[in-house]
């Protein structure tokens, strides 16, 4: 094994013919690393790629190949794989990931200053051939910007709304002054999505082929000098991130992403794209192509109010990926706040889309978001309860965008009033915005109860979580009204009621549960009392009527929810005021 020592650094320069800052050893007296490695640097790289010579914790010297730096991956990774896509067949080569990065390492051992010049001319020859092929400069692209100045005629004659059809290539697109209002979903293309149209661009541009592409249609609300992008965010964003890659800037990347995770997308996809383009160098030099053969079909709303443009962006996206009845109710209520109210909407619609976000992580969690649970689960059907009409419990005709749109109002009468009372009428804009918050504000503090953790860790699963719904959406109402206090008796008693549904049938419909409810007319019953004590009171009233089957009469599925409420009950015990309500449940 050879030590390095100054012979054997002097060695090497003469046999390279390097300058000083090319060759650097480290050797520093009485370290532990004293004459156990040298780096070899490469011309026109920095110093975290090189060659380097080390002896190793099983105190072997071999040759190896480095590429280190906290972001070696996003700096190297590349060119590691087209080195090991090349090199293959070199059986004394071993590629690995190591505490300071990446490394390819020859098998030989060292054991002389012979062996170390010979070893390294090797893997120098080797690979120093494939690093200029592979990281050749390509002629420089020209930095450009992009500036938004060009406008769009319009060939009506009419004063009031029109829509233009127009074809036009990407490069005039950009002149645009295009904005992406808040009324729009998040920047959300995921990887697939954006190597798609890569390739789609790129098997197009990279050829002879004069022809357009077309990239499909685009539609822009124009209003105020500007022009909103109503559906086509996804390409045009993604189309733009490619041009920024490609040394050219566009004014649609100034636009501000009102959602957190719009901006993750973002960086995400602009690492793919700078990825995609080092394997595809010779994109690099079409931008031109790129401006000019890509077209699009863009249709423009001109002089059209803000209702149009929701129309069009709501009828449009629910043609493709359909929108969520959540993603249509804030496009339904920002177009409420006035157009002079820029920081109310962008609040509102920030606001918004963190709830949707922090769904996401909620889903995962508890297989349900707290929005959804909030709204759906719970209110939906407490208004319907309230105004003893039918819960629809499809999910696929936007019932939840129908319930909470705003309702009419006599233009001459402002609505007024911050009661934020879960039977309201919805009022349109930031009034709906803050009814939101406040009810999903009360379900995060009603989730932290004991009542509520005793029963969703009771009654799970098939049918029985059906019931645990419609008993958990009576509870959040009586604590919407009445908070904490003797919420345990009123869980005691709301589930004694609801769960005779449960004792009479053996087949559990979730519809008759669910219209079972609305008939016992709790929910009204907690509207109208003032007090605990006045609900509490009718319903055990309530509570006295009923009785159980007689025990050969029911189903193993019956007896198993007995005794799981009264499990709950013998829980609740403690908790509870009223002596009767110790019993209802056993």
């Amino acid at each position: 094994m050879l030590y390095i020592n100054d012979w054997s650094i002097k060695m090497l320069k003469e046999k390279y013919k390097y300058p000083d800052d090319k060759i650097e050893s480290y050797c520093p007296s009485g370290s532990w690393q004293t004459s156990r490695y040298v780096q070899i640097f490469i011309d026109g790289h920095d110093h975290d790629m090189h060659y380097e010579y080390r002896i190793d914790g099983g105190w072997n010297g071999r040759v190896e190949l480095h590429f280190e730096g906290e972001d070696w991956e996003t700096k190297y990774g590349v060119l590691i794989d087209r080195l090991m896509d090349n090199t293959q067949n070199c059986d004394d080569l071993t590629w690995s990931e190591w505490g300071c990065g990446y490394r390819c390492q020859h098998t030989w051992k060292i054991d002389s200053i012979e062996d170390l010049c010979q070893t390294m001319s090797y893997m120098m020859e080797l690979f120093g051939k494939l690093i200029k092929e592979f990281t050749k400069e390509k002629p420089a692209i020209e930095s450009r910007t992009i500036l938004s100045d060009m406008t769009l005629p319009s060939s009506s004659d009419k004063a009031g709304p029109a829509v233009e059809l127009y074809e036009k290539k990407y490069g005039e697109i950009l002149r645009l002054p295009l904005t992406i209002p808040n009324y729009q979903r998040i920047y959300c293309w995921e990887e697939n999505n954006v190597k798609c149209l890569l390739d789609d661009v790129f098997e197009h541009i990279s050829t002879n082929d004069k022809t357009p592409y077309r990239l499909g249609t685009i539609i822009l609300h124009s209003h105020d000098g500007k022009y909103d992008i109503i559906d086509g965010q996804q390409r045009l964003v993604t189309l733009a991130l490619l041009l920024s890659e490609m040394g050219v800037k566009t004014c649609l990347l100034n636009e501000k992403f009102s959602s957190r995770r719009s901006l993750e997308y973002v960086a995400y996809n602009k690492h793919i794209i700078h990825e995609y383009v080092q394997r595809h160098l010779g994109i690099r030099d079409n931008v031109d192509k790129l401006l000019n053969q890509l077209e699009f079909s863009v249709l423009v709303l001109q002089n059209a109010s803000i209702d149009l443009a929701y129309t069009f962006f709501s009828n449009q996206n629910s043609r493709g990926v359909a929108l969520t009845d959540y993603d249509l109710l804030k496009a339904h209520h920002l177009r409420y706040i006035p157009s002079n109210a820029e920081p109310l909407s962008r609040r509102a619609a920030e606001v918004w889309n963190k709830m949707i976000e922090d769904g996401r992580g909620e889903d995962v969690r508890n297989g349900i978001p707290d929005y959804v649970r909030t709204l759906d689960t719970y209110i939906y059907r407490l208004r319907k309860w309230m105004r003893k009409k039918e819960c629809d419990d499809s999910t696929d005709n936007y019932r939840i965008k129908r319930e909470y749109e705003a309702a009419p109002v006599v233009d001459e009468i402002p609505p007024f009033g911050e009661r934020f009372y879960f039977n309201e009428s919805i009022q349109g804009g930031t009034h709906f915005f803050s009814f939101v918050e406040q009810h999903l504000s009360k379900f995060k503090q009603f989730s932290k109860t004991e009542e509520f953790s005793i029963l969703q860790n009771t009654i799970q699963g098939g049918s029985d979580q059906w019931y645990r719904d419609v008993i958990e959406s009576v509870l959040f109402c009586y604590f919407l009204k009445f908070g904490e206090n003797f919420l345990s008796d009123a869980l005691s008693v709301i589930m004694r009621i609801l769960l005779q549904h449960r004792y009479e049938h053996s087949r559990a419909v979730k519809a008759s549960i669910v219209q079972y409810v609305g008939d016992s007319e709790l929910v009204l019953m907690i509207d109208q009392a003032t007090s605990p004590t006045f609900f509490l009171a009718e319903a055990r009233n309530v509570a006295k009527e009923l009785s159980y089957p007689a025990r050969q009469r029911m189903t193993p599925i019956m007896r198993a929810m007995r005794t799981k409420a009264a499990n709950i009950a013998g829980r609740l015990r403690d908790n509870m005021a009223v002596e009767s309500f110790k019993n209802l449940n056993r």
